[in-house]
């Protein structure tokens, strides 16, 4: 309550509050978070940046920021992190 009473008094005053922190994956853009997705999914970056009309640089810029958003340091470990915060149902593995 208090720091929502200060973030209102601060914009009451002209000025910008700042964003609380956030981690995890809610922490990635939607571009930062659809590059990792393709990327977990065994995408080269040039296949990415094919994929998404961009340059592979970009999709290198989006891949470091995640990596450092999610203190992680190869695909592999994106790939595990992507996995375990998806929805149980997205996990299992359709029967029959």
């Amino acid at each position: 309550a208090l720091a929502a009473r200060a973030r209102s008094e601060l914009r009451a005053a002209g000025g910008r509050p700042v964003r609380a922190p956030r981690s995890g994956l809610s922490s990635l853009s939607a571009a930062e978070l659809r590059v990792a997705r393709m990327a977990a999914g065994g995408l080269s970056n040039r296949e990415i940046a094919q994929a998404l009309f961009v340059t592979p640089k970009t999709v290198e810029w989006h891949l470091g920021q995640t990596y450092r958003k999610l203190g992680l340091t190869s695909r592999a470990q994106l790939a595990a992190a992507l996995d375990t915060h998806r929805p149980e149902q997205q996990r299992l593995a359709p029967a029959g």
